[in-house]
């Protein structure tokens, strides 16, 4: 399968395989035995990168790395995108699919960017309002925003955030892929009313039915366990809509 190419945000500039810690996990299970699909990797270095699928069907977002240094959601993404390369799959929609959404962080193995959670800021310009917009303006039906979560830090466990209102299929869709995946269901009754400015939330104001998912795992580090876990709650995300031809 090959992908349309679009950058959203080129100050985020980086080369995530700087992570040694990504890398190597990249390395291990054989993503990068074909070239051309670690040269898709390598996009990184023009900023925060969109690879969209052939146009059919709606369009649907996944995005990974709004923090840095929770990788495992980022390597799911990633093997996710290698099955697409690698044409294991058909779809009846179209994915656009964000591994990587702040690379100089991922880079960093860090959270922030530029001294900022850019989970508490996307209604100011940055990547996380770039990517709220990019959606609001390519027609995107729904967006899962794939975390993990540190087991010393909030939530501490396999889980699914979304809200009632404005979009009621925020908790839908985020019930659905908790009850697949054992992970917990944390919903809100309006989005935006405990955090400010998290990708989910302000996609869900702006019309877009959002849900965030979490994959328990040590920041900085990743687990074949975190990584099934994150892959687990996309796919059952995927399967919710029947992206995915059976």
């Amino acid at each position: 399968m090959e992908f349309k190419i679009t950058v959203i945000d080129s100050a985020t500039a980086s080369r995530v395989l700087g992570n040694d810690t990504l890398n190597r996990y990249l390395v291990n299970k054989g993503f990068f035995r074909a070239n051309d699909f670690k040269s898709l990797i390598e996009l990184t270095v023009e900023g925060s990168v969109v690879l969209t699928t052939e146009n059919r069907g709606d369009d649907y977002l996944l995005l990974a790395g709004v923090h840095g240094n929770e990788l495992a959601s980022q390597a799911a993404l990633t093997r996710l995108l290698y099955e697409l390369y690698s044409d294991r799959y058909s779809l009846n929609h179209t994915l656009h699919i964000i591994p990587f959404l702040i690379p100089v962080s991922t880079s960093k193995n860090t959270r922030n960017y530029n001294g900022l959670d850019m989970n508490r800021n996307a209604f100011v310009d940055g990547p996380t309002k770039a990517v709220v917009d990019y959606g609001v303006n390519v027609g995107i039906k729904a967006l899962c925003d794939c975390h993990s979560t540190d087991p010393s830090l909030q939530p501490g466990e396999n889980s699914v955030f979304c809200s009632f209102r404005p979009q009621k299929e925020s908790y839908f869709l985020a019930k659905h892929i908790a009850d697949r995946t054992n992970s917990k269901l944390l919903p809100i009754s309006r989005a935006g009313s405990v955090l400010n400015g998290a990708v989910e939330d302000e996609a869900n104001l702006r019309g877009i039915p959002s849900v965030t998912c979490e994959a328990l795992e040590v920041n900085g580090k990743i687990s074949d366990k975190s990584v099934l876990t994150s892959y687990n709650q996309v796919m059952s995300f995927l399967d919710y809509f029947d992206i995915i031809k059976r």
